[in-house]
């Protein structure tokens, strides 16, 4: 994406994962998001670990964008000055980036 560590805000923050397994993260950054026709900062936790997951999103940008999230219809909905968005999820890419980490997680890099 372009940035690099000076673009980070040092932050080590302990995340945890579904299944138990513990990570700090490398940093914070703020970076201007464009979603739906809407510009907003948005603060991300940055990790060093593969991932099924771009960027998995929390209360805090819900709350900022007014979005309403449905797990069972994988899809986030939130109102825009020209109506309702919705943003949707792709089972087949998201498949392929679970099988993509279960690789990685069963023949880690060295």
């Amino acid at each position: 994406m372009g940035f690099g560590e000076k673009d980070l805000q040092k932050k080590a923050i302990p995340l945890v994962g579904f299944s138990g397994e513990t990570a700090n993260s490398l940093g914070e950054i703020v970076i201007q998001t464009y979603t739906g026709g809407i510009n907003k900062h948005v603060r991300y936790l940055v990790i060093d670990r593969p991932s099924t997951d771009n960027v998995i999103l929390r209360r805090p940008w819900l709350h900022l964008m007014k979005a309403i999230p449905s797990t069972y219809h994988q899809c986030v909905k939130f109102p825009t000055p020209w109506g309702v968005e919705t943003i949707r999820g792709d089972r087949e890419e998201a498949r392929g980036c679970y099988n993509k980490a279960l690789k990685c997680t069963a023949n880690p890099p060295e």
